[in-house]
């Protein structure tokens, strides 16, 4: 959630940007930075950017996996063996035969 006093003008940032930097690393919250009074930037510690990404990554696989789930309890299924077969068919591609 970004709180009120997270909201900042873009030239104060400019000027003490540092200062900024030092707190945002510290507390680990996330500054919007304004021009003329609208949303222009976020602004975040690299370790918190990088939270985001972790949690955003977990939430897409999970989503997938619930879809594949969905497709298993549904009977969209098929073999891999055959899904392979017209997949290589597909891309004009020889299967080797497995050994006897």
């Amino acid at each position: 959630m970004i709180r009120t006093s997270n909201i900042r003008k873009l030239s104060d940032f400019r000027q003490n940007a540092t200062a900024h930097l030092d707190r945002l690393a510290k507390s680990g919250e996330v500054e919007v930075l304004t021009v003329n009074g609208e949303a222009k930037g976020v602004v975040m510690a690299p370790h918190v950017f990088d939270e985001i990404a972790d949690r955003i990554e977990q939430l897409e696989t999970t989503a997938s996996i619930r879809r594949g789930l969905a497709d298993v309890a549904a009977g969209r299924t098929r073999p891999a063996r055959k899904a392979i077969k017209e997949l290589a068919s597909e891309l004009g591609l020889k299967l080797q035969k497995r050994p006897a």
